[in-house]
Parts: C-alpha cells; structure tokens; sequence
C-alpha cells in the first residue's frame, strides 16, 4: 500500500512531528518509586528507533493525590528533574527528530486510598466503583492546590526537555469528575451549570499555559464520549467542551474513548478496528488544532484511511507499539507483512498493570525487558528439530531462525498454530489469527522448514539427525470421572469450537473456565442472521429494524453452562473477563456456580448446588467439557528414554498448561539460547 498522508510532516504550532504516528501515554508499571528507571529509557528508546514521530510517556501524576498506582512516573517534585532529564536525553539521542511529550496526570477519585495513603480527592464525594471508595470533596483551597500541581508539573516538563505536556482529561480521571453532573453535586463557582463545571479545566489550563514558556506545546488527552450512560456527557457535548479548551490555549486534542467505568467495551479484541474514529472527527468538525484519534488502530493501513478520509490528523497507536516497536518504520519501508501484530488480547498490557505487574505483551517476549532480550549471535550453526507448531513452538522457531540456525517443525496437522486454530473461532475471538499469519509469513522469509502431516517418532529424530529437538505438543484433554462421560451426546468443546461435532437446540456446557465462556457465546450466536444479510433486509424495508437486530444478535439456542468454582472464567483477564461474562447475560447464557455434576444421561444432566440439593437439566441434546487439560508430553519420555545423546526439552504447554503470552515468552527464551 502507498502511503499518501501516514509519513507526512504534522505541525503542532511551533513543533512539527516527522509523521503521523502517536504513540500515547500508557501505564508500564517500570518506574522506581517515582523515578524514571533503566527499563524505562530503554522501553522508549527502542519505540523511536521504530520512528514514531510523537511519544508521550506515563501518565505522569502531577500530586501525590493523583497518583493512580504504585509503579507510575511522577513529576509532582523537583527530585525526579535529574532522571527525567536523562530520560529525554536518552530518547531524543536515540532518534533526533523524534517529540517527547509527558502526560500530566491526576487520578481524582480513581486514587486508591491504600496507594496514596489518604483519603482520594474529587468534585464531589460520590463512590467510585473504580478505585471502590468514596472521595473526598475538594474544598476551594484544595482545588487551587491541585491546579497549581498541574502547572509546576508542566514547568518541570519543560525543565526536563519534553517537547510537549499532556493534560489527561480522559477516562473518568479528576477533570472529567468536575466536567460530569455524575461525579460533580457541588453548588459552588465549580459545579451545578455546564459553565460552572468547565471552570475547573479552563482554569487549569490556563495556569500552565502561565507557567511555562511560550515554546511549550500543551495539548489535552480528552474522552470523546463518557458511555456511563443516562445523565454523563455525550460526544456531542465533548465537541463542544473542545471549543473552549481551544479558546483557552491548547494546542493538540488527543482523543479516546469513555470511562474506565464504562460498561461499553473500549479496548478488548471484540470492538471492531476504528470504531471510535467518529468520536474524533466530531472533535475535529469543532476545533482547527490537530486532532489525534485512538482506540483499536493497530496497523497503518487503517490509519492511512482515517487520514485521508480527513476524520483526524495524527493516529495514536499505543499497543501496537508496544507489540512492534518498528511497526512506523516497516510500514514506511514497504515492509507491513512483518510487522508483529497487536491482537488486542490486552494479557500484557492492561492485564498485567491492572494486577500490578510490570507490562509485557503476548506478542512480543522483549516488551519491558529490551536490554535483557536482544537477539543473541549464534557461536555456531544448528540444526534444531521442533515438534508442534503451536505458539510456544512457532516462537522457538521464529527466533531460532533469525539467528541462523536451520529449523524444522514437524507438525501432524496440515496447518500451522496448534490451539491458535481454536481460539480465534469463537465471536470476537477472531484477532488470534492474525498471529497464524504473521507466522506463516516468518516461516517463508526466514526458511523455516515445516513437516505438514508427519508424526514425530523415534526413527524419524533419528534420520533428522539434530542438534537439538524441542518438544512443543501442547495438551490433552482432561475427560473428568463422571458417570456418563463416555456417552454419545458429550463431547469435547474444542471440537465443537472445529465445527466436528453436532450442535443441540438444548446445550450444557461442563466448565466455565475461558474455553467455556467462549463455547457459550459461540453457541449462543450460533445460527444468527449475519450482518451483510441484516444490511440489505433493512435497507429494502424487507424485515423490520427491531427484528432484524434480534436476528444479528442471537441464535436460538438455549445454553448452560455448569462451573465447580463460586465463579466462571476466573483464568481469564481483569479486562477480558467482564466482556465475556456481560455477553453471557445478554445472550440469555443461564451461569450456574458451586456444582458438581453427578451424572450425565442420553438426555438430561444431573448436578448438585452449594447447599447440596439435586437438579436435574433435562431435554439436553448435547453436552460438552471444558475441564481443563493436561500436558500432552508423551513423544517427550519416549525420546528421553530413548537414549538419542540429543538436548531434548519440552516448552510451552507440552511442559506445563499456561497462557498464550507465557508460551511465547518461553519459546522466545528458548530460541535466543540454542
């Protein structure tokens, strides 16, 4: 693809960034007390190397209030200058015309009153389901105080070298709760009407326009739309605020979506690529300073379209650099097919920074830890046998190759990526083959040689000859003991997920793990009207709009789903999980927790609750298990037993069952030690 409009020069006042591509402020949990760490310079110099042309770090809390968690950037004292002075340093030298530009940060009532050790502050004092406490409101003393926390953090900024400042004013942080009539009662100068309610951010960007000089850039992180519902600001209304943050002095508008408290998914692989573009183009169709545009624009050829298209100026790409650092560079060289693609399984990222963890990505193993996972040069050339092609596998592969040393996997499909077949079927779910194909283009370029259909023996090791084999089989099964089991209507969910076995009118499902949830939904859409079909009924008035959306959005399948656990998809992610469990009520998914199943018959399932009384499902036309599994690591003794005088070693789930992420990670710390 041509890139007409991505690689372009964008002017920003007085500071032009080399293209289009933003990185924005995301949450590593890398920082040291504070501090800017090691970990942290080198996370973003690798991202300009990869020639973004604006990177803009934290969010970086501006007053101990406002810190959001314990592993963030600070900038509320003159002690961090030294390290954030070397930080800009550090990154500029690693691309000289690359922008820095550092978030100025206040959490508000989303503060953990166990983080900052004190009681969070906000407009009002209305429970936050977020942080899961109520706030203190802000006394006229205490709101000059926080303000003034914005403007001496902005000073230090520019002290610092950054480029450019950031006001976040987007995901329910402090300046949305004085701008919502949810979160703002007060009856002072700073609530009630909508002009009262703007006095707070007007205010504060005024003050640190007034405290720093005129060369600063100062732009604002904006929600475009709330999404919390009846009674919170709309996207219209937003493109209004924007005017007035205009009128006051602020020079970019970075545009996301709503509310970390939104019941809207934002960010999870089920939101369609770009969806939310339209939240920017209202802000652009209101204000003649550039524009920026996020949420789920993970690879350049969309972002492209949304250029030319004009509904925004510059794309803000935030996990797909965290994924492929050089994803700018490799698009802007012709080289798009082998940039590693975000799939937004979010396991890394948000995941990991919602349980307090430092950020990685299923993706890529580097994320987080770049000078401790360079690439190693090979001593001397090997000949490296792999057996599976699944994630843990493919990775071992990928990065074994790259180094130079000759690989082979034998696979017994006909196809590569193991379970990655699996899990990319169910609704929402389809992201996963995007790792498919980026491996198969990684085979073809680094001359991988991939053994379809071959079963992994003794004898066949033996011809290879190798170097070294690594066993990545993946797992089996668990078919738990339960009376039945073993019947003609139970299957196991991955086949029913394959489309190899019958789908009933009436389904149970055993397990209410991850494979379960997602069995549940992929069963419960089962049979629905498909959108093409919906968009021509409707626009020829064929079927009724209300109708119709019946159609697209259910099958007509009735769906249980039997979990032993006091809740369902507890493997799954914080902000995955949610999604998944909210799909479950909508489709009329029936959840029951604390059971055991007793019996299993041609046409019923027994089971027993909690409190020890027996029910009966009856009328099932099929029944399917997602109990688990266990490693299939049986070709693994036969060749240790073997006596080969081979390095023989198992990864992924062969070894132990885990996450996609940690079967990736492993097989990258696998091939970069051979």
């Amino acid at each position: 693809m041509k890139f007409l409009k991505l690689f372009t020069p964008l002017k920003i006042r007085d500071m032009v960034i080399s293209n289009r591509i933003v990185m924005p402020a995301i949450h590593t949990n890398l920082a040291d007390n504070g501090f800017i760490s090691h970990k942290l310079n080198t996370f973003y110099a690798e991202r300009a190397r990869g020639g973004a042309g604006l990177i803009i770090i934290g969010g970086c809390y501006v007053s101990s209030y406002g810190k959001g968690i314990p592993m963030m950037i600070a900038i509320d004292d003159d002690k961090y200058l030294s390290k954030l002075s070397e930080f800009t340093k550090i990154v500029h030298d690693a691309r000289n015309d690359v922008k820095i530009g550092a978030q100025l940060y206040h959490s508000g009532r989303y503060s953990f009153p166990q983080v900052i050790g004190a009681t969070p502050l906000s407009a009002s004092a209305v429970y936050s389901k977020f942080s899961r406490s109520t706030p203190k409101e802000m006394s006229l003393e205490e709101i000059k105080q926080e303000q003034q926390a914005f403007a001496n953090s902005a000073k230090r900024a520019q002290i610092a070298g950054f480029d450019c400042v950031e006001i976040s004013a987007s995901a329910g942080y402090l300046i949305n709760q004085f701008l919502s009539p949810l979160t703002n009662k007060r009856t002072d100068g700073y609530g009630g009407d909508e002009e009262n309610r703007l006095r707070f951010p007007l205010e504060t960007i005024e003050m640190v326009k007034s405290a720093v000089d005129d060369e600063l850039i100062v732009g604002m992180r904006i929600a475009g739309d709330d999404f919390m519902g009846e009674g919170s600001i709309s996207y219209k209304k937003h493109g209004e605020f924007a005017k007035r943050f205009e009128e006051v002095g602020i020079d970019f508008l970075s545009v996301t979506g709503g509310w970390h408290e939104t019941k809207i998914p934002q960010l999870t692989m089920d939101v369609p690529e770009g969806c939310y573009v339209y939240l920017a183009e209202n802000i652009k169709n209101n204000v003649s300073i550039p524009v920026f545009t996020a949420n789920r624009i993970n690879n350049p050829e969309l972002a492209e379209h949304i250029l030319m298209a004009d509904k925004a100026d510059a794309i803000c790409i935030g996990r797909g650099l965290i994924a492929d650092p050089f994803l700018p560079n490799k698009a802007k060289n012709g080289e798009g097919h082998d940039i590693m693609h975000c799939i937004a399984c979010n396991q890394g990222c948000f995941d990991g920074i919602f349980t307090m963890k430092p950020i990685s990505c299923l993706r890529n193993a580097r994320a987080g830890n770049e000078e401790k996972t360079m690439i190693n040069p090979i001593m001397k050339k090997k000949k490296i046998l792999i057996i599976g092609a699944g994630p843990a596998g493919l990775e071992a592969a990928r990065v074994a190759a790259i180094r130079g040393h000759e690989v082979h996997i034998f696979e017994r499909e006909d196809t590569i990526g193991g379970l990655l077949n699996i899990i990319h079927l169910p609704p929402g779910r389809s992201e996963f083959k995007r790792m498919i194909d980026d491996y198969s283009y990684w085979i073809s370029k680094f001359g991988i040689k991939v053994h379809y259909k071959t079963e992994a023996t003794v004898e066949l090791v033996k011809k290879m000859n190798p170097d070294e084999v690594i066993v990545a089989t993946g797992t089996l099964p668990i078919r738990v003991p339960i009376p039945g089991i073993d019947g003609g209507n139970v299957y196991w969910a991955n086949d029913a997920l394959k489309g190899d076995v019958p789908i009933g009118n009436n389904n149970v499902i055993i397990g209410g793990g991850a494979t379960g949830i997602e069995l549940a939904i992929y069963l419960a859409k089962y049979g629905r009207m498909d959108l093409e079909s919906f968009d021509f009924l409707t626009r020829y008035a064929a079927l009724n709009v209300n109708e119709a959306l019946k159609m697209i959005n259910k099958g007509n399948r009735k769906v249980t789903i039997l979990e032993k656990l006091p809740r369902c998809g507890e493997n799954l992610g914080k902000t995955t999980k949610w999604v998944l469990l909210d799909k479950c009520v909508m489709l009329g998914v029936n959840i029951i927790t604390n059971v055991s199943v007793t019996e299993i018959g041609k046409n019923f399932v027994c089971y027993t609750n909690a409190g020890n009384e027996d029910h009966v499902i009856n009328d099932v036309d099929a029944i399917y298990y997602a109990t688990g599994v266990i490693p299939n690591d049986e070709i693994y003794k036969i060749l240790k037993e073997s006596n080969l005088n081979i390095k023989i070693q198992k990864i992924g789930d062969a070894r132990k069952p885990a996450t996609v992420l940690e079967a990736v990670e492993r097989g990258f710390k696998i091939g970069n030690a051979i």
